[in-house]
């Protein structure tokens, strides 16, 4: 079922329903009492009486609905945030001939390259988003080439994270490069979340093809999941989401976790057991999530106001507290919690991003690389393995 929220001028909050616990979801539903947000109802508002009216679909937790309520009153507009549950919701509503009118929505890393082939993006004037300066931006988030291209910007980047090692101090040494996930007395007690995307880098990364991911032979895809093999032999049980990491560690029935979600630790804290984050000397599986104005926008002039507003530093540190994440306003680090801080390491991040790196998806199509699909249905062989 499509979930929306219309906030106008009086309503915040998030809606939350039966959703599958996925990376953002996962950090959304952890931090949203932290960050005092108001969950409530989908209450509608009169368009007429707006002065604007934005149509957005985003990820829960990243369409600014508590963060940017009273800019909303301020401005008289209202919002309507529709929420996607992975990309191809995004994709399917703005493709074929009858798309969905939006005024703003998202890309994963690796989907600017299919949204620009597809014709779906629509170039963004960055002088009207002062906020968007290489002053403000920390600097792999400017003008990269994941959001810019052919002298033109087409997305530009909101939030940033990562996945990696998470591990039971009490019980396992820090491991500083993957294959320390092999020791022996780690047998039985590694675990694999599924959440796949987050796990293919990483997998090409230890079979030392991280220089060529995601454009991978089959050849090198396939000698890249028979290295997995010995991973997969430390691995009793396998979770299925992101919660039941959290509920795997807390009982104690693993001790390491190959792939997780940042704000693991904190999660397990709050059910009292200390777990830590490792990053490899391989680097961390990281994301990042833009916002990009689609062919079938109205008003284009309050959706870049709209962006700019999200990039301010107050509306980017609440909203990385709220979705336990990075920002990408380097102005916005001092008003982060100092766990946030810590957790991802700003005072070092040109080292972090060394090893750490912004990767594209696998191809549609493609006669000479694996493809999506097939990395789809090797990551379900995978899973059934357990």
């Amino acid at each position: 079922m499509k979930k929306e929220r219309e906030t106008g001028y009086g309503s915040t909050g998030i809606k939350l329903d039966s959703i599958s616990l996925n990376r953002r979801t996962f950090m959304l539903g952890a931090a949203a009492s932290a960050a005092g947000l108001y969950i409530s109802s989908f209450v509608p508002s009169a368009f007429a009486a707006s002065s604007g009216h934005l149509e957005i679909l985003g990820w829960e937790g990243e369409t600014g609905d508590a963060e940017l309520a009273e800019w909303r009153k301020q401005r008289g507009i209202t919002v309507r945030s529709s929420y996607a549950s992975n990309q191809d919701d995004i994709t399917a509503r703005l493709a074929g001939s009858d798309p969905v009118q939006l005024d703003l929505t998202m890309y994963a890393l690796g989907y600017e390259t299919i949204y620009q082939e597809m014709g779906l993006l629509k170039a963004i004037d960055t002088s009207k988003i002062p906020n968007y300066s290489a002053e403000n931006t920390v600097p792999l988030f400017y003008k990269g080439s994941r959001w810019y291209w052919d002298g033109k910007q087409w997305g530009i980047p909101l939030l940033w994270g990562m996945n990696t090692i998470v591990y039971n101090p009490k019980n396992v040494k820090k491991p500083t490069e993957y294959k320390d996930l092999l020791d022996p007395k780690l047998k039985g007690r590694l675990t694999f979340v599924d959440d796949g995307t987050s796990n293919w880098s990483l997998i090409a990364i230890i079979a030392g093809y991280g220089d060529k991911f995601p454009n991978l032979t089959r050849a090198e895809f396939d000698d890249a999941f028979e290295k997995l093999k010995p991973y997969r032999d430390q691995c009793r049980v396998f979770a299925a989401s992101s919660g039941d990491a959290v509920s795997l560690l807390v009982s104690g029935e693993v001790d390491a976790v190959f792939s997780a979600s940042a704000n693991t630790p904190s999660e397990t804290k709050k059910r009292g057991v200390v777990t830590e984050l490792s990053v490899p000397k391989e680097g961390a599986a990281l994301w990042c999530d833009a916002l990009f104005i689609p062919k079938t926008a109205k008003d284009v002039p309050l959706a870049l106001e709209f962006i700019n507003k999200t990039l301010e530093a107050d509306t980017q540190a609440k909203m990385a507290t709220t979705m336990f994440s990075g920002v990408v306003n380097s102005k916005a680090v001092p008003l982060l919690p100092e766990e946030l801080r810590n957790t991802f390491d700003y005072a070092n991040l040109d080292s972090f991003f060394e090893k750490s790196k912004l990767y594209g998806q696998p191809p549609l199509s493609s006669d000479k690389y694996v493809t999506y699909a097939e990395w789809i249905d090797q990551w379900a062989n995978f899973k059934g393995s357990f």
